[in-house]
């Protein structure tokens, strides 16, 4: 196949896919039952299919130091891997894990032990949505897939053929274990990020450093730092 054959079949296909786009959602109508927060857990008001917990009695001025669990794939019944194989699982949920580590020590200090000023993070990745790579690209470049994904980042959505993944964030106090918030979110790169849509690693990258830039800036809101 020459290259000018493969790229009108791949322009084809990622045309077929802009036009076919509709408003399908695979939001979840319950939180997944094999979290340890998940009895805490309610639905997010401002966000569809998506759950949140936070404890009114949690305190985060009193904390100053991170503690981070290592990144847990999710076993439930609620996982949503599909056909992913077992090791591109343990792949995914390592990225996720170091880019938690790598943002969130950007700006806070990460330690090994609990301590009397130390929150500890749990993050579950529930499941992950394939990125088409190559096509989620071009989409990016065509003008009715400029359009189409325009319309989605406005939308805050991510873009066409670009997967993503769904974490579950669980804080709790280092050394009394009592829950001081959780959430459960989908989360997708920015609709125009060229980069998250080479591959599913590249877009597992990419959400997960999103991720860990939001949960990060929010602790520092509230820490005592």
């Amino acid at each position: 196949m020459n290259v000018t054959t493969r790229r009108h079949i791949l322009l084809g296909g990622a045309v077929a896919a802009l036009m076919a786009v509709a408003a399908c959602s695979d939001d979840r109508t319950t939180a997944p039952s094999g979290l340890s927060s998940s009895s805490q857990l309610t639905a997010d008001k401002n966000i569809s299919g998506a759950y949140i917990y936070r404890s009114p009695n949690a305190n985060f001025s009193k904390y100053r130091r991170v503690m981070l669990d290592a990144t847990v794939i999710y076993g439930g019944p609620e996982a949503n891997f599909k056909d992913i194989s077992a090791a591109d699982r343990q792949t995914y949920a390592a990225t996720v894990d170091q880019e938690m580590r790598r943002v969130l020590g950007e700006k806070i200090n990460l330690v090994s032990a609990p301590g009397p000023d130390v929150v500890r993070i749990h993050v579950t990745l529930i499941g992950v949505r394939t990125t088409v790579g190559g096509v989620a690209t071009i989409t990016r470049v065509m003008p009715i897939g400029i359009a189409v994904n325009a319309v989605r980042g406005a939308a805050g959505e991510g873009g066409t053929m670009t997967g993503g993944i769904e974490l579950g964030v669980e804080l709790y106090d280092s050394q009394t274990n009592d829950l001081l918030a959780g959430a459960v979110r989908d989360i997708a790169p920015g609709a125009f990020d060229l980069g998250a849509t080479m591959s599913t690693t590249d877009t597992v990258k990419a959400s997960a450093s999103d991720a860990a830039t939001t949960l990060r800036d929010a602790l520092l809101r509230r820490m005592g730092t």
